[in-house]
């Protein structure tokens, strides 16, 4: 079975098998569009924005000048408005004052190494079949883990679960899909790292069926 290329920037713009979006600039496939060397980003994960999504990198993914990197799975959705605000926003915590004096030069550019040795909580990660709803912030370093989902305006500031619900400022587990057996099953079955031809096969059992369906799908 045909699949959409998921190295193209507008998803299966042109022809007979065309989508439901049939290449609408607002939707873009982020893999083909981010060119730092610090972002990951998997197959099919795409980005939603009716205000120009091809400004992703600018607009999205703030301060992110290293060491730490992002790094988002397969097969998730990213709906306007997200940020990802990376550890190079982090000012130092543990003096009296949090202002970053040596940024600004002069005299004060002698003290950069106070700056230099503020924290930086490590790699933010998004599992793969996470949505991630309207204006949603994440912090540095969060881990979010496969198939959650984040309600809209949350700012996630700690991990979510797989396959946890959450919502809120800050946010917090709402509630999960799935059994924890059956959250177990899922992550175990990975659907999202079956051979492209498997998954277009097998969508009905994907987006529609339990968790027991997909199972016996993967068993055959």
């Amino acid at each position: 079975m045909a699949a959409p290329d998921p190295d193209r920037l507008y998803p299966d713009a042109h022809g007979p098998n065309a989508g439901l979006i049939k290449g609408d600039p607002q939707v873009v496939f982020l893999k083909t569009l981010v060119q730092s060397p610090l972002t990951e980003v998997g197959d099919y994960t795409y980005y939603a924005d009716p205000d120009d999504p091809t400004g992703f990198e600018r607009r999205n993914v703030l301060f992110h000048y290293g060491p730490d990197r992002l790094v988002i799975g397969k097969f998730c959705a990213l709906a306007r408005g997200i940020r990802f605000i990376m550890g190079a926003a982090n000012h130092r915590r543990n003096g009296v004052s949090t202002y970053p004096f040596p940024m600004f030069g002069g005299d004060w550019l002698e003290h950069m190494p106070l700056f230099a040795a503020r924290d930086f909580p490590g790699d933010t990660v998004i599992g793969n079949d996470v949505w991630l709803g309207y204006d949603v912030t994440v912090l540095p370093g969060v881990r979010i883990g496969h198939g959650a989902i984040v309600a809209a305006k949350s700012v996630v500031a700690a991990d979510i679960p797989p396959y946890a619900i959450a919502g809120g400022n800050p946010a917090t587990v709402i509630r999960s899909r799935f059994a924890a057996a059956e959250v177990a099953e899922l992550l175990r079955l990975a659907w999202w790292d079956w051979p492209i031809d498997v998954i277009s096969e097998h969508i009905p059992a994907i987006m529609g069926g339990s968790v027991r369906e997909l199972a016996a799908v993967r068993a055959r």
